[in-house]
């Protein structure tokens, strides 16, 4: 189980490497660019605005279930153990995934 923990915490490491990384280049990019440049390729693009809407779901729902198995084991005193242990951690790494996915998405829209 450790083993799994510690992939789960160094993939999560990673992505929000990638995120922070996408996230600077997004930052200046957004500085240069026009913003009615900026309105007309998000809003003309309905694959840009579908996936933003579903992974801005996908990183919220899943950050909220995370949080609830969290605040369920902090009252119940129910250990995570086994298979709840990956489902904890899984809840969390599929949240930094979408936002890493996320922050590739407008990469891709500002570049």
């Amino acid at each position: 189980m450790m083993a799994i923990s510690l992939i789960s915490v160094t993939l999560m490491l990673i992505l929000a490497a990638i995120a922070a990384y996408l996230s600077v280049k997004n930052l200046l990019r957004w500085k240069e660019i026009e913003m009615d440049t900026i309105r007309a390729k998000a809003f003309l693009d309905k694959s840009f605005l579908n996936a933003n809407f579903k992974l801005t779901l996908a990183a919220s729902g899943l950050v909220f279930i995370h949080f609830m198995m969290m605040k369920y084991v902090e009252f119940t005193g129910f250990p995570l153990q086994g298979l709840l242990n990956i489902i904890y951690f899984s809840f969390f790494l599929g949240s930094a995934l979408a936002l890493t996915l996320l922050t590739y998405i407008w990469y891709k829209l500002l570049f």
